[in-house]
């Protein structure tokens, strides 16, 4: 059965390919038609060409732009998708609410990094399965604050070898709940 090709609309990240492309390959669903199309359930080799049906990452960087490439991409394609999970904005709050590090950015960054793998374990995802992050920082937020949370995103980062696209920096005068300085939706696909 065929699922109708909605993805491509909601993944506006996603880019022309300038540079040499990475590609990585999973296991997943997909009827490969040898042009990197299709869907139902099959393997594949990891070569576009020769598509099979495993979920691919294409890193798509922009020579035209900054290198950022420890932390996100410029763009990204996806191919043979099973699954997307939108995941709303995290913030560095507990069970009930109460704002861990009120106002520390940093603070608040890394605790919600500390804790974000169980979540994507728990739904059955992966750090390297995420292909989208949106930033929303608060105003009270510093360039120094600011660098040194982008140097956390590459170190947590570090270990996958395709980096997400990064969505749109947004800076707020105030967040949800008093104290809090930064919210990180994050997008992932397999």
């Amino acid at each position: 059965m065929q699922r109708p090709v909605f993805i491509s609309t909601i993944l506006l990240a996603l880019s022309m390919s300038i540079a040499a492309p990475q590609v990585v390959s999973g296991n997943g669903w997909g009827h490969g038609n040898g042009n990197g199309n299709g869907w139902g359930h099959g393997n594949g080799n990891g070569n576009g060409n020769n598509n099979n049906g495993d979920f691919k990452k294409i890193a798509v960087p922009n020579p035209e732009a900054p290198d950022f490439g420890a932390i996100f991409n410029w763009g990204l394609k996806l191919r043979n998708i099973d699954e997307l999970f939108l995941i709303a904005g995290h913030g560095a709050h507990d069970s009930n609410g109460q704002i861990m590090f009120p106002g520390d950015a940093v603070g608040q960054t890394q605790y919600i990094l500390d804790h974000f793998d169980e979540y994507l374990d728990d739904a059955g995802y992966d750090r390297k399965d995420i292909i989208r992050i949106e930033f929303t920082m608060t105003t009270d937020v510093t360039d120094g604050e600011f660098n040194a949370i982008l140097g956390l995103f590459a170190d947590y980062f570090a270990p996958v070898n395709i980096k997400p696209a990064a969505g749109t920096l947004r800076i707020v005068d105030a967040l949800a709940i008093p104290g809090m300085l930064v919210e990180y939706e994050i997008w992932c696909a397999k």
